[in-house]
């Protein structure tokens, strides 16, 4: 009986495992610079409002970047990854 019940713990740990790691795979999103945004990014709010109309993306974040020796925000988009 002890074999048994050991087998089935086994069993089941293995289980929570594996769904936890399909729940990782299915929750990464992919991002991807504007190209139809003009100026700087200040509100985030306005970078998702564009990125869900324009692309369809999940939401959009005002995110630093590097252009030389000059330090900007962009929109970025944000959507599930294939």
């Amino acid at each position: 009986m002890a074999k048994y019940t050991a087998f089935v713990a086994l069993v089941l740990c293995l289980l929570v495992v594996a769904a936890t790691e399909m729940q990782m795979a299915e929750g990464k999103y992919c991002w991807k610079k504007s190209h139809k945004w003009n100026g700087p990014c200040q509100y985030s709010y306005k970078c998702s409002q564009h990125c869900k109309h324009w692309f369809g993306a999940e939401y959009g974040i005002c995110k630093k970047y590097q252009w030389g020796h000059k330090e900007n925000y962009a929109c970025y988009c944000y959507s599930p990854c294939h």
